[in-house]
């Protein structure tokens, strides 16, 4: 696994062609220790590794399957790598910086051979170390649009990414640009709730001198009015005195009746409402207000201060300018020249005002937020939480206050980032981690939490904030990933990695026990067929069925996967009785062939086996899958539907098959393959009433391959649907020449194979080969397998249905070995039923093929079918199919397949069959 480390310090490269003509230049920028204020804000540049930013890098190569991978940040000097892996270098300049590219684009950018692009072909990152070639960077955009930089993954090879690999750096981009954000919103809370905490401790103060000073203020106007009055009656003449007195006042001073008749105020009151003396006397108190609330709320507290000695309040004094300025006005009951007045002073609290609004806008962006957001004491009792923090976990703000963080983590304490937070909050500093945490309902959800400390104006933390990040998506989406890469879609089966990993595994387990180790190779035989005919739906949910029968044939310890395609491979590791193993072979065969249920079809499959074990076939993962492979592959050669133990003999069979299968493909290119025929007889007469047309291969080097060797192979690797179309149109064109060359009108039968029976192409290829030679569709007999037309009995119906109609004759071969169902063979619009020879064989010697063949024979005369017998090779089996009505035969007997130019003679000799 790959992890990211500390590498030391190496000098930036600068490319040569800089040294001279900016050597001054290129000096300065190796000095590299004033990153860009931007990052200084952000506290990126210069800093140590960060585990978000590290595990994002390190999961950027693993999943790209690269050496190197960087998280590149980019100011006006130099390239600064946050984290790194595989990579010695710290920084680079600017110039040469890969990166550079990625952050103009603004776009995904994938350089596949650094040499060819003519940009970085001279790179010094290229020329020299770290050599790289290969350069894939997704840009580092911020949420303001600002490129700053990129994740990249770097190879020292040319290479190039998949799509899927492309999508995913994209996304872990995006989750790099995540982290900055959150630590840029981090600092920034930071410096929030640290300029609350200024704010308020100032609007504290504020008001505790304001108290005072108006306090001290109003103490002093009494005592100042009670002396000014005492003065007044006594020395009117030291009036002017007085006035002096109150325009020293700060603020504005003023003194009115009941009657709301100004008496006296300070110069600061003419100067801010800007009002003259003699407008003033005309005024009255509510007239400096605009709002009626505010004149009721005055006029109140104007009434209060008569009744009760004083009265306060706040409201917006309106200037004779139109201008609203924001004042707390106080006001005192005296006596003043024998009169009930008010004596009160007005304070500017715009400052004031200010700051509480500033307090209110930071409060509703904390409010706002999506991110959650807590605040804490030093022992981790929430003081505050926002109300996206309510909507994460499911806990009312109300249950949460007081209460410690740990709540959080229920009692999944155990966790490496708990212990980090733990160690931050004692340090006093700002920590990063990686949470399991669970919502009010129990629901686990990953915590991506990020805690600063908050400090007072003499500088010691008093709070904690924390912002609490869900990542739950982004955890299930690398799940996912992870899932992807080792289990099957389709069938949730480990895939071939995953079995690799086992077979090492087990390898080395038995290796210490003195056990084996099994593998088993699997293959489903036709499934192709399946595949093409009923779609890929439907074959799909085929090989999902088949994994659950797999999956309960072995043990839970055993390990099962899908190989790919139809192929499945297992390992059993304990068990060194080949007889235990056998027997196990012999309950999935039996299990696999029992009949799958599929969107209404009703599909019968087989499988064959192949098994290697440990010590005896291999040492090692590769020779061990090989051998099963090979013994696999035995299993098919031997018909099918069975197991092979694997054998060193095989390996030359291997080789014998690939050649055979090459020299198969070039087979139909150099017109190796002829046609023989076989005479069928009508059991009546005696005379020949048709031919099958029967495959053969002489090489033009080596003696003639025998049918059963190359049809299953040309089956298998699809060659016999090219082979099977020469068939039809050799066997259609030498027909029509016998006619031409003056013999009687003949049928010819022509075997479909299962690969061939393709519902849009088998109609058009018949109709095609009749066209071209010439020859009468009623000449023409197709034989079908009964398992073919059993597979899918409303396609074959339908397909069969449109042969018929073109005037051809339909043949059931095999009749008697598959599954038929008599409620779908009496709608096959079907002209003959064909005996399969393994129940002719034995009709003298085994009772019950005898009983079979008869009950074919009356099952085909029953649906209005002839039948013929195949295989018939003595008299005993020609009398017991003559006495029971068998209407056609071919065999031995008469005639053994012949070619051409036989057949021509034997037709014009019209020989005919004794029948006694």
């Amino acid at each position: 696994m790959l992890r990211p480390r500390p590498c030391p310090a190496q000098p930036a490269l600068v490319p040569a062609c800089m040294q001279t003509a900016h050597e001054e230049t290129a000096t300065g920028m190796m000095d590299m220790h004033t990153p860009d204020p931007t990052f200084d804000r952000d506290g990126l540049f210069d800093t140590g590794p960060e585990q978000a930013f590290d595990e994002i890098t390190t999961l950027a190569a693993k999943l790209c399957d690269t050496p190197m991978a960087v998280v590149s940040l980019l100011d006006e000097r130099r390239q600064w790598f946050k984290s790194r892996v595989g990579v010695a270098l710290e920084s680079t300049p600017r110039e040469i910086a890969f990166c550079g590219l990625t952050v103009e684009r603004k776009a995904f950018t994938l350089i596949g051979d650094a040499h060819a692009h003519p940009r970085f072909a001279e790179n010094p990152l290229v020329t020299g170390p770290p050599h790289i070639r290969f350069y894939a960077g997704a840009p580092l955009v911020m949420s303001n649009g600002t490129a700053i930089g990129s994740l990249a993954v770097l190879d020292t090879v040319p290479r190039t990414l998949d799509t899927g690999q492309q999508q995913l750096l994209e996304v872990l981009s995006r989750q790099v640009v995540a982290q900055i954000e959150l630590r840029r919103t981090v600092r920034r809370l930071s410096g929030v709730l640290r300029e609350l905490n200024r704010s308020d401790e100032l609007l504290r103060l504020s008001n505790r001198e304001l108290e005072k000073k108006v306090a001290e203020r109003t103490s002093e106007l009494l005592r100042l009015n009670a002396r000014l009055s005492s003065q007044i009656e006594q020395h009117s003449s030291e009036a002017r005195g007085s006035q002096a007195i109150i325009d020293s006042l700060p603020g504005i001073f003023y003194l009115y009746d009941r009657e709301g008749h100004f008496l006296r105020w300070n110069r600061n009151f003419e100067l801010i409402t800007g009002y003259s003396q003699d407008e003033i006397r005309q005024l009255q108190p509510l007239d400096f207000f605009s709002t009626q609330q505010e004149k009721d709320l005055v006029e109140q507290r104007i009434l209060r201060a008569f009744t009760h000695g004083s009265a306060s309040v706040e409201a917006n004094l309106l200037t004779k300018g139109g201008k609203h300025i924001p004042y707390l006005f106080t006001g005192v009951r005296i006596e003043f020249n024998g009169r009930q007045c008010v004596s009160g002073m007005g304070v500017d609290i715009t400052e004031r005002r200010s700051a509480e609004e500033s307090l209110r806008l930071r409060n509703r962006a904390i409010q706002a937020s999506v991110n959650a957001i807590i605040i804490t004491d030093l022992e981790g009792n929430i003081e505050y939480a926002n109300p996206a923090f309510e909507r994460m976990t499911g806990y009312p703000i109300r249950e949460t206050l007081g209460r410690n963080c740990r709540f959080l983590q229920s009692d999944d304490r155990e966790q490496a980032g708990i212990a980090a937070i733990r160690e931050a909050i004692a340090a006093r500093e700002e920590s990063s981690a990686l949470l399991r945490n669970y919502r009010k309902d129990g629901e686990m959800f990953w915590n991506d939490v990020h805690i600063a400390p908050v400090r007072g104006q003499d500088g010691e933390v008093t709070h904690f904030v924390g912002v609490l990040n869900d990542i739950s998506a982004i955890k299930h989406y690398e799940y996912e990933l992870e899932r992807h890469a080792n289990f099957d879609a389709l069938t949730a089966l480990a895939n071939r990695n995953v079995l690799k990993d086992r077979i090492r595994h087990s390898i080395a387990t038995a290796e210490r026990h003195d056990e084996w180790v099994t593998v088993g190779f699997m293959d489903l035989d036709n499934f192709k067929f399946i595949n093409d005919s009923l779609g890929h739906n439907v074959g799909d949910e085929l090989l999902k069925q088949v994994a659950k029968r797999l999956l309960a044939c072995l043990r839970e310890q055993d390990t099962v996967a899908r190989y790919g395609g139809d192929e499945f491979a297992f390992v059993i590791i304990g068990e060194k009785d080949e007889k235990t193993i056998a027997m196990l072979m012999n309950r999935i065969l039996r299990t696999v062939e029992l009949p799958f249920l599929v969107e209404g079809h009703k599909l019968f499959v087989s499988c064959s086996i192949g098994l290697s074990f440990y010590p005896k076939d291999g040492g090692d993962v590769d020779t061990l899958l090989k051998n099963a492979d090979t013994a696999m592959y035995r299993a098919k050669e031997k018909g099918r539907n069975n197991f092979q133990f694997y054998t060193p003999a095989m390996n030359q069979r291997v080789t014998e098959r690939l050649s055979l299968e090459s020299r198969l493909r070039q087979a139909l290119l150099k017109n190796e393959f002829v046609l023989h025929y076989q005479p069928k007889v009508d059991l009546k007469s005696g005379r020949i009433v048709g031919v099958e047309a029967l495959l053969r291969w002489k090489p033009s080097a080596g003696s003639t391959v025998s049918p059963a060797t190359f049809i299953p192979l040309a089956e298998e690797t699809g060659l016999i649907v090219p082979i099977g179309e020469w068939v039809l149109y050799t066997a259609c064109a030498q027909n029509k020449q016998l006619q031409q060359a003056g013999l009687p009108p003949l049928r010819v039968a022509v075997n479909i194979s299962a690969r061939q029976f393709n519902p849009e192409t088998l109609v058009h290829m018949v109709g095609d080969a009749l066209v071209t030679t010439g020859l009468d569709p009623g000449l023409l007999e197709l034989e079908l397998t009964e398992s073919l037309v059993m597979q899918n009995p409303d396609e074959a119906i339908e397909v069969l249905g449109h042969l018929k109609a073109m005037g051809l004759r339909i043949a059931i071969d095999d009749f008697g070995t598959g599954y038929s169902s008599l409620s779908h063979l009496q709608r096959f619009p079907v002209d003959r039923l064909k005996i399969d020879q393994s129940f002719v064989r034995d009709i003298g010697a085994d009772p019950n093929d005898a009983i079979i063949a008869r009950a074919v024979i009356s099952l085909g005369h029953s649906l209005g079918m002839s039948v013929i017998a195949e295989g018939v090779s003595n008299r005993e089996q020609l009398a017991f199919l003559k006495e029971n009505g068998c209407d056609e035969m071919q065999g031995f007997l008469f005639s053994m397949p012949i070619p051409i130019d036989e057949l021509d003679a034997l037709l014009k000799s019209n020989p005919t069959l004794s029948m006694h």
